[in-house]
């Protein structure tokens, strides 16, 4: 399972990786939002022609060096690219930044392997961080901080989608978690793949759940400097995605015997407390 799966959902329903603030702009913006998020959906299935190795590598430069000029790319359909670069081009957003996820997506074709965190760190400021900075960007979050903030909430909504799709990704040969969290808990790539549930795993899978706990909450503060009617959509999604963490860990930990699902009356908790005050909210833990 990747990110192109549940493309049409923005709410976590469902046990697939959502789209946060892909919905809930105002109607001008509204296309813009949706453009940039078709652009990276698609990068999660690139069209890459059969090369390997320095020719491999050489497609992706040029791929990257045309969308930081605006050019025509190959890697992904032209509706795509032509929309993602007019909605830079309408609203002033950086075109680097969708060049950028064209070198995450390089990582992201599989086998993916990350030896150390701050391998995942480097991963995910190309792929994840680039996306979160265009969408702060159209809402108007520019400043520095404003974009480090937004570094970290793309950080922990994708921390939290690595767990959810732990199985699937397992599957087809991507390792989101650091192999040096594997070698330190003492768990083997085959007992994830065979979803051997036991003490070391479930440390293994809590380090998971207290790193993209932390990325939320040093991503929250960009609340604060959205508009008024992002604001909602934010807590929305902010607190959303703490409450998978939370069934996480109320299941013990185990991402394979189900999916991972917010019941209705957890979908209705959420929006209740979305709306309770207009800058503070409460996570769950």
């Amino acid at each position: 399972m990747n990110e192109t799966t549940n493309q049409t959902s923005s709410g976590w329903a469902a046990a697939r990786w959502p789209r946060p603030f892909y919905e809930g702009w105002p109607r001008a913006v509204q296309p813009a939002a949706q453009a940039l998020w078709h652009w990276h959906t698609h990068l999660a299935e690139p069209r890459v022609p059969a090369l390997d190795g320095a020719d491999r590598t050489a497609f992706f430069e040029d791929q990257v060096r045309r969308a930081g000029a605006g050019k025509p790319v190959s890697i992904v359909p032209p509706e795509v690219w032509a929309a993602a670069y007019e909605a830079c081009a309408a609203h002033r957003l950086p075109r680097e930044l969708l060049a950028r996820q064209i070198r995450g997506a390089a990582r992201y074709e599989p086998p993916l392997r990350l030896e150390t965190a701050e391998d995942l760190n480097a991963f995910m400021q190309d792929w994840v961080a680039p996306h979160a900075r265009l969408l702060a960007y159209l809402a108007g979050a520019t400043l520095r901080s404003q974009q480090r903030h937004a570094d970290e909430l793309a950080r922990g909504f994708f921390l939290t989608r690595v767990l959810l799709t732990l199985p699937a990704d397992l599957q087809t040969d991507r390792v989101f978690i650091p192999l040096a969290d594997l070698e330190q808990a003492g768990v083997s790539l085959d007992a994830l793949r065979e979803g051997r549930l036991d003490e070391r795993v479930r440390k293994l899978l809590w380090k998971q759940v207290i790193r993209a706990r932390d990325a939320f909450a040093q991503g929250r503060p960009l609340v604060h400097d959205l508009p008024w009617r992002l604001r909602g959509p934010f807590k929305r999604a902010w607190i959303g995605g703490l409450e998978v963490l939370h069934e996480i860990e109320r299941r013990r930990y185990d991402v394979w015997s189900a999916p991972i699902t917010l019941s209705l009356f957890q979908q209705a908790q959420v929006r209740l407390q979305a709306l309770a005050g207009r800058t503070t909210f409460k996570a769950r833990r």
